[in-house]
């Protein structure tokens, strides 16, 4: 019986790195999904929301071409771009917009657990934890199982969250880390952080 589950993996992709690769395609084994979707937020969300500097922004177009060849080269994987084109700011939003387009599918939001303590800001939390299925990936060495207990909204609706424990290879991956050594030039380590074909876009694009 085919599987009905898609799994979406949102964020800022700037850029794209190892552990946003190697994580989508594993939560796409781990959940025996049919599909896994990249929603990139928009620019209005870096400044709004995650508060960066114009200066740590890499430009749309760059960050939308890498995406594009990583989309090429996992086929299982697509991107969503109501988020990047501005057609939706919020998660709620963007999660019926992918229910109504998706309608026989069980829809899985992932993120990772450094954002469990934003989850209250988040417009029409409590519909989006009622509703949908969330995956919850370990970062940074979080203790989960503490986030759960603690944290009253996530205890709240604790059997909204399905618990990923991400590779820890991959736990000090990070697209800051990229733009840090991007600044730096050193090739050398971004080749430990995202993919050969990412680091040859970005000396196409004068960024190496």
């Amino acid at each position: 019986m085919p599987s009905n589950k898609v799994v979406v993996l949102g964020g800022t992709f700037n850029p794209l790195s190892r552990a946003h690769g190697d994580l989508i395609n594993c939560l796409i084994e781990r959940f025996d999904a049919t599909k896994g979707i990249l929603l990139p937020t928009g620019d209005d969300f870096f400044c709004s929301w995650k508060h960066f500097n114009k200066e740590s922004i890499l430009p749309a177009s760059l960050r939308l071409e890498i995406l594009e060849e990583f989309v090429k080269r996992n086929k299982k994987v697509e991107l969503e771009l109501v988020e990047f084109n501005g057609k939706s700011h919020k998660t709620y939003d963007s999660l019926s917009y992918l229910k109504k387009k998706y309608p026989d599918k069980e829809i899985l939001f992932a993120f990772g657990s450094e954002k469990a303590d934003e989850l209250e800001r988040w417009y029409r939390i409590d519909d989006i934890l009622t509703n949908h299925k969330i995956i919850l990936i370990r970062r940074n060495f979080d203790d989960i199982d503490k986030l759960l207990q603690e944290n009253s909204l996530l205890n709240k609706y604790k059997n909204s969250f399905l618990v990923v424990n991400s590779n820890d290879a991959l736990q000090d991956i990070s697209s800051t880390k990229i733009r840090n050594a991007l600044i730096i030039k050193d090739e050398e380590e971004l080749k430990t952080l995202t993919y050969d074909y990412v680091i040859d876009i970005l000396k196409k694009e004068k960024y190496l």
